[in-house]
């Protein structure tokens, strides 16, 4: 019986000492991964086939070719597979899945988190789209930037049955924009620029007897801020003759060159010199260094009377010009990232909002100091919130990957 007891005491003893060791030394000794860097470089060209599942090398960054890479010492690619399955085209973002091990080989082992957001995953050559953990590893996946190359040229050029009426087709590989010209032997007569469609009325400039053709060539969006697409080459059509009996007197044109901004003539108002617009008073003065209100937008000229399209800025205020040079209001996406510009008369309306919280529809966002939408974890004032990818919004009365937001959104530590 008394040995008994010594036996007990001894595992008692031994229990007491395992409950007084502190967590640290009874859990394994690793570290979780706050942030991922990735490096992809892509060589591919309208026109090349990829499959879903097809390896991608795994490279050091240097070299030619398709391949993914990282500088990262806590982590290592494992494997890099395309997720996209298709013939790519002009301004196509082709998807990778790329597989991470942690490190796990010296003295502290490193873990994954459950998941990560924008914020935490840095892509060089390539935009962020996901990252999960499977098992020890973390799944990311990412786009590629849009293919670049040269649009294909328009084919089936025809005069249509309607006298003076050009149609087209788009070919293979097309933005939907497209430079036409009309000809009157070898005199232009008429240039449509960035026009979108496949088919135009020239008649009403069909003033005079002769031959006409056109020109067609496709041309980049104007409307895209990347400069993804190259010009095709010129295609030129049959003649189209007309005698002195089937002239037009003109009436029907259109001195837009098929993008004019809305409101003025090419006489007065609005005018276009190559791809450069201004605005023209009826005293022959043009816009100059400052804001224009027409037809209840508003545009910006600089001091030689060119409108003015993009990031803007005056009087110490950001603002955003569309490519028609109209300012923008509201919410704005601008080279993947998000920013809000004053919509209120009152405001200055336009202007770009900073450093702030902002409330939009019921939701609550922060708007840092270079204008830029928050995402992900954020430190503000002090506390850590959660403002969901993508939305913005600040997560409140929640837990992310485990971690307790109250009603205010602030991280409860």
């Amino acid at each position: 019986m008394r040995k008994g007891s010594r036996w007990l005491c001894m595992i008692l003893a031994a229990g007491m000492l395992v409950a007084s060791m502190p967590l640290s030394a009874l859990a394994a000794d690793y570290t979780y991964i706050s942030s991922i860097s990735i490096k992809v470089n892509v060589e591919l060209e309208a026109g090349d086939e990829i499959d879903d599942g097809d390896d991608i090398s795994i490279g050091n960054g240097s070299g030619s070719g398709t391949y993914v890479y990282t500088s990262g010492n806590k982590y290592s690619i494992e494997s890099a597979q395309w997720a996209t399955d298709k013939e790519v085209g002009i301004g196509d973002t082709p998807k990778i899945e790329i597989y991470l091990d942690p490190d796990t080989s010296g003295a502290k082992e490193y873990r994954f988190r459950s998941s990560y957001s924008s914020s935490s995953v840095s892509v060089s050559g390539g935009t962020f789209v996901s990252a999960s953990r499977k098992g020890e590893q973390l799944k990311v996946v990412i786009k590629t930037k849009p293919i670049k190359g040269t649009y294909s040229e328009p084919e089936d050029l025809e005069w249509s049955n309607s006298k003076g009426r050009a149609t087209w087709d788009e070919g293979d590989d097309s933005s939907g924009y497209f430079d036409v010209y009309l000809y009157r032997g070898n005199s232009t007569v008429k240039k449509l620029e960035a026009y979108k469609g496949t088919s135009y009325n020239f008649y009403p400039y069909m003033t005079k007897e002769g031959d006409y053709t056109f020109k067609v060539r496709t041309v980049p969006n104007p409307n895209d801020s990347d400069d993804i697409g190259k010009k095709s080459e010129w295609v030129e059509s049959d003649d189209q003759y007309i005698d002195e009996n089937e002239v037009s007197d003109g009436s029907g044109q259109d001195n837009s060159n098929g993008s004019t901004p809305s409101g003025g003539t090419t006489d007065v108002g609005w005018r276009q010199e190559g791809n450069t617009w201004y605005f023209r008073y009826p005293d022959g003065n043009y816009q100059k260094a400052g804001w224009l209100k027409w037809n209840d937008k508003w545009y910006f000229f600089d001091s030689a009377g060119k409108m003015l399209t993009g990031w803007q800025q005056s009087n110490g205020n950001w603002y955003y010009l569309g490519s028609s040079g109209d300012m923008k209001t509201g919410w704005i996406q601008s080279a993947g990232l998000w920013y809000y510009l004053n919509p209120n008369a009152n405001g200055p309306e336009g202007a770009m909002i900073k450093n702030c919280w902002l409330t939009v529809n019921g939701k609550t966002y922060f708007i840092n100091e270079s204008g830029v939408m928050a995402e992900g974890w954020q430190q503000v004032e002090g506390n850590y919130y959660y403002f969901y990818p993508g939305d913005g919004s600040k997560a409140v009365n929640t837990s992310i990957s485990g971690f307790v937001l109250d009603a205010n959104g602030i991280w409860v530590h």
